[in-house]
């Protein structure tokens, strides 16, 4: 797993993700459970990546993965209680960003170690077809 520690946490601002913008034309946000599953990743590379109102902050090259829990277990073979952890966490990030008096740097940080723990999780269940990155906020 490889750690992003840089001082800057990456940028904030939709678009603003590393590989370009988070969401992609050609990959829809949700899948049915009742269609085939019939993308893969793009690129080597996962980042765990909080966004604000990303549920399962899991992005490749072409930005968010598909949040579809029968997605990540039958394409990345994650189980589901990362999964429900993965989500959980997303929620705790989002909360902690909306709500002013509760972001100090220590509660961004406790996050953050959670998620450095999530993404070396994923990194352990996917074992290596990919190289999993936490991106910290």
């Amino acid at each position: 797993m490889v750690v992003n520690d840089d001082e800057q946490p990456p940028p904030v601002h939709f678009g603003d993700h590393p590989h370009g913008a988070y969401w992609s034309a050609e990959r829809p946000a949700e899948v049915d459970a009742d269609e085939p599953v019939e993308h893969s990743v793009s690129g080597s590379t996962i980042d765990v990546m909080w966004d604000y109102g990303v549920r399962v902050p899991l992005w490749d090259a072409e930005g968010l993965l598909p949040e579809n829990p029968a997605w990540l277990r039958d394409v990345l073979g994650l189980s589901e209680q990362l999964i429900a952890d993965l989500g959980r966490w997303g929620r705790e990030m989002t909360a902690l960003d909306a709500t002013p008096s509760r972001r100090t740097p220590e509660a961004f940080e406790a996050l953050n170690g959670r998620g450095r723990e999530l993404a070396r999780r994923v990194q352990q269940e996917i074992g290596a077809r990919y190289t999993v990155t936490y991106r910290r906020w």
